[in-house]
């Protein structure tokens, strides 16, 4: 493809009158009174369509929009205003709300709704057991129903723990979310259930060969009337277009902003190439780029500071079993080979289902935020290996600097071939057991050769937080975990062979029941057999330089054996907290006297004039993930002589406070006796030169710079008395 990239580029804007533009000098050619009028005129590199503030409900179709490397299109926000692409309607019936005897409100609507939020929050599928999104207790298996043992393939029986029996419920014609295949979770019509008494109901199960063990399955019913029994759940009735809601605080919804889903994706983006979506909302709503045809491209797109907030929900309110349609985007093979995309400072906020899907050639993630997404976890229509709340069909991911947390699925990230995961920061995934097995980074078979996963923390989940998977006669091999640290979660798993494993940290494992049936018997597990298999697996294995509390081989048979490998030495096993400065409070320094030292074991350096210390995750504006943490009760006054931070983004120069006033420290400047000066260079560790007492309350803030005119001042970070 030819252009002229000589052609001057033009700004297009939406609903706004003609002028300057922020971040651009010069008028606007053209304004429009949608994006899709607006979007439709690009047509050279470089051009621009602005959207102002204020909501914008329509389906947006991008396509043929070709920039160039040196001047790509752009659609985005105006300034940082952030225009919401919103994927619902506002609900204000014409026959107004009525209350009925319930206590719920109900109205008749003109079009079918699957989702459905008051002043901004989301309201809960009427279901049971009971469990509510603003608490987060959907995530949570708890207030799930249990099965009993004698629960065979489409016939559920209920364990009696939330009795269903006793519930009076009838269960027939409810939508039945299924934990019943390990990492597999699906969605089916209960068939049948006879109310009053009994403990048990069918669905269809067309669900393919599936891990099935009774006893571990789990399950909830919703999208029914009768189960409309709390404040903030509700039920849409799709054959008399009747909504009813339980407000949270049991006023009617008259005069507030009651909005209910009705799309799926705004935007369908096909044949484009260097384009940049920058500075969007996607509310209830979501994108979807793709081709299928050769001779078209989906190429170097760039998603960049987008928020995706209850992108994607299921249609289960309307009785569709389907998974729900997540974000995807992916940048098609053809002729000259996979093609590329960015996504670059993202939020992924309260998905049912997937949070992103992708597929291309050195695709890069990075400084994104996943947070509580996919809290059903029902992906599934037929058995497979598992899904999680990245997928990537890719080749050469490269995955830096992203933050994931409280996701539901069993799995965190499962990357593509020849995947990069470095400086992400991974915690409580499938914290709530809402699936069994799985792991934060979940690398199967072929994605593990030449695989780096380096420079992480991952913690606090009962998943595992690292896993190379696979069994004989099929295996991985040539993976690389190095200079990473993993606690209080299942650890890390290596399977397969030719690996390298060192310098990794790992300690505080977790012992729920894991796939691999290894237990707490573990922290580092670096496998010679997988399960009953007899093959012996990590022959080529080398393990050095890392430090556990529990290092080895593995159970089988009966027998634990030794750490698998060709090369096993300089590995350091035992109490950590012993070596290290202040682990409890992300400090993994080695402390001076440490037998890590001698042969650089573990992620970290002993230095006393240190002036950078690496922390993962996701930068924002400003400072962050302060160690020690904010309310931290643990820290020890004897080890404690530095604070470091995760510097704001963008930011080289970094101001520190510190005293024993809140009040002072919080409103000091560089003139009040609080500043302790600046930390240059891109630097992130203050050391502290005096002692400090126990028993005594310590504060302290820390003010980005990204210019000597944009100072972020910082959150005042506190310590108990215990310090």
């Amino acid at each position: 493809m030819t252009q002229d990239t000589n052609q001057m580029s033009l700004l297009f804007l939406v609903l706004v009158s003609l002028g300057t533009v922020h971040g651009r000098s010069g008028p606007a050619q053209s304004t429009f009174t949608s994006i899709q009028s607006c979007v439709d005129k690009l047509s050279n590199p470089g051009d621009e369509c602005v959207i102002p503030s204020g909501r914008y409900h329509e389906h947006v179709t991008i396509t043929n929009k070709h920039g160039t490397p040196e001047k790509p299109m752009v659609i985005r926000g105006l300034g940082d205003e952030y225009p919401i692409v919103d994927g619902t309607i506002q609900i204000i019936p014409k026959g107004g709300w009525v209350k009925d005897e319930s206590g719920a409100y109900k109205a008749v609507i003109d079009q079918d709704i699957w989702q459905l939020f008051i002043d901004g929050e989301m309201m809960t599928n009427a279901r049971w057991p009971n469990a509510l999104w603003s608490t987060k207790t959907v995530f949570n298996a708890s207030y799930w129903a249990k099965s009993s043992a004698l629960s065979t393939r489409g016939v559920m029986v209920d364990d009696g723990s939330n009795d269903l029996a006793g519930s009076g419920l009838n269960a027939t014609g409810a939508m039945a979310v299924l934990n019943i295949g390990s990492f597999n979770t699906f969605t089916a019509i209960v068939q049948s259930h006879k109310p009053g008494n009994a403990a048990s109901f069918t669905y269809d199960d067309k669900f393919g060969p599936i891990k099935f063990k009774p006893v571990m399955n789990q399950y909830f019913l919703e999208d029914k009337l009768e189960f409309l029994d709390q404040p903030e759940e509700w039920f849409y009735d799709q054959a008399t277009r009747t909504v009813y809601v339980m407000t949270p605080d049991g006023q009617s919804p008259e005069g507030r902003d009651v909005r209910g889903k009705v799309m799926t994706y705004a935007f369908n983006v096909t044949d484009c190439t260097h384009v940049i979506f920058q500075k969007l909302t996607f509310f209830g709503t979501t994108l979807w780029a793709s081709t299928m045809d050769n001779n078209l491209l989906i190429n170097n797109l760039t998603f960049h500071s987008l928020k995706f907030s209850y992108p994607s929900y299921t249609r289960r309110m309307l009785g569709d079993t389907s998974p729900a349609q997540w974000t995807k985007v992916n940048a098609n093979a053809n002729k000259n080979g996979l093609n590329t995309l960015t996504f670059f400072n993202n939020t992924f906020f309260g998905t049912d289902g997937v949070a992103l899907e992708f597929s291309g050639l050195n695709v890069i993630l990075e400084n994104n935020l996943f947070e509580y997404n996919d809290w059903t976890a029902a992906n599934m229509v037929y058995q497979s290996g598992g899904r999680g709340t990245i997928i990537s069909k890719g080749i050469g991911d490269v995955f830096v600097r992203n933050t994931l947390r409280y996701n539901g699925a069993s799995s965190g990230i499962r990357p593509g071939l020849r995947p990069t995961a470095r400086l992400n920061h991974l915690h409580h995934q499938c914290w709530g057991l809402i699936q069994h097995d799985g792991s934060h980074l979940q690398t199967q078979i072929g994605p593990q050769i030449n695989a780096l996963v380096e420079q992480n923390w991952v913690h606090s989940s009962p998943k595992y937080g690292l896993r190379f998977d696979g069994q004989p006669p099929k295996l991985g091999h040539s993976g690389t975990m190095q200079s990473n640290v993993v606690w209080k979660c299942g650890g890390m798993m290596v399977k397969g062979d030719n690996h390298t494993v060192q310098h990794n940290l790992v300690f505080d494992k977790r012992n729920e029941r894991q796939g691999d049936h290894q237990g707490d018997k573990c922290s580092l597990c670096v496998l010679r057999y997988v399960r009953k298999n007899p093959v012996p697996i990590n022959n080529g294995t080398v393990v050095v330089f890392n430090a556990a509390n529990v290092a080895n081989g593995g159970m089988h048979g009966g027998k634990m054996y030794p750490l698998a490998g060709s090369v096993v030495k300089y590995n350091v096993i035992g109490n950590v907290r012993d070596q290290l400065v202040d682990p409890d409070n992300f400090d993994f320094r080695p402390l001076p006297n440490s037998t890590y030292l001698q042969h650089n074991v573990g992620p970290y350096r002993y230095d006393p004039d240190m002036t950078h210390y690496w922390i993962p995750g996701r930068q924002i504006y400003k400072a962050s993930t302060p160690v020690p943490p904010d309310n931290s009760v643990v820290v020890k006054p004897d080890r404690r002589d530095t604070l470091m931070w995760l510097n704001g983004y963008g930011a080289s120069v970094h101001g520190v406070y510190f005293g024993n006033s809140k009040t002072g420290v919080s409103s000091a400047t560089p003139d009040s006796p609080e500043y302790r000066g600046s930390i240059v260079d891109g630097g992130n560790v203050f050391h502290i030169r005096t002692s400090l007492e126990p028993h005594t309350e310590y504060f302290w803030r820390v003010d980005a710079q990204v210019n000597p005119s944009v100072v972020y001042w910082g959150d005042v970070v506190f310590h108990h008395r215990q310090w």
